[in-house]
């Protein structure tokens, strides 16, 4: 067959044979092209679940805390993997609530239940007929940071109300500013009876932290007010970052970095 530059001359033994013989050059160029044999298709669901996770865990995974907003919501290239079918989305979902940390909106305020809402809310086809088997999502959150910009007592109780549907929460840090008429003691007791109700919930919250903040970059750890046993009351001692109880108990908070990594 005449291609006007080059010319293909019939197979020889599995092979095909191309002469390349432009009209105004003295040498032909013969290239030997043999078949390729077809390679069988690779099936996802097919690979180990560890790969399969892996797989997830590299598009899913954040280093930083997750912050859910419309705002900053876009159309993630990775978002039709959890079209493909419910197994894929059931694993990916596993993964993405799962290993990475998320924190609540802080500002404005009314808008920080939105994301637990939409957790306890999120539902494939079929949800009305069955709804312990399609609301995923929030079996599998794990992490939660509760700031403390926009987030007064009221919010605070809001929010702790909920969590009551997040029945494998592992790790739950709040972050309280001591300031516009805040009393720490009313949020160390409201840390506290959360904890003492979580087992009737079904599972206890393994690392509770509570952070006090004193200035934009730093905070004051004092979780040992919501662990300790039996209850004191604490109040601000003379020293900077020194803690007084009731029973004349002196503990000195050890100040962490707590900046705002995330704007609010």
């Amino acid at each position: 067959m005449d291609t006007g530059s080059f010319q293909i001359h019939h197979p020889i033994n599995s092979a095909t044979t191309l002469s390349l013989e432009p009209k105004s050059a003295f040498n032909q160029v013969t290239l030997h092209v043999k078949e390729i044999e077809d390679v069988p298709h690779l099936k996802f669901l097919s690979l180990p679940r560890e790969i399969r996770d892996q797989v997830y865990n590299l598009i899913f995974h954040s280093k930083t805390p997750i912050y859910p907003s419309k705002a900053r919501a876009g159309i993630s290239e990775f978002l039709g993997l959890l079209r493909v079918n419910r197994q894929t989305y059931a694993e990916a979902i596993q993964v993405f609530y799962g290993s990475n940390t998320f924190q609540v909106r802080g500002d404005p305020s009314w808008m920080s239940v939105d994301f637990l809402f939409l957790l306890i809310m999120q539902r494939r086809e079929s949800f009305i007929l069955s709804p312990s088997t399609f609301c995923l999502a929030r079996h599998h959150l794990r992490r939660l940071i509760i700031p403390s910009h926009g987030i007064n007592l009221k919010i605070l109780k809001h929010i702790f109300s909920l969590l009551k549907f997040f029945p494998n929460l592992e790790h739950l840090r709040v972050v309280f500013l001591g300031a516009f008429g805040v009393q720490y003691m009313d949020v160390v007791s409201v840390c506290r009876l959360l904890r003492d109700r979580r087992p009737l919930f079904g599972n206890q919250i393994r690392n509770m932290e509570l952070w006090k903040r004193f200035n934009y970059h730093q905070a004051e750890d004092i979780s040992w007010m919501v662990s300790e046993r039996p209850y004191k009351v604490w109040r601000a001692g003379l020293e900077e970052h020194e803690w007084r109880s009731d029973e004349r108990d002196v503990r000195i908070a050890k100040v962490v970095d707590a900046p705002q990594m995330i704007p609010e």
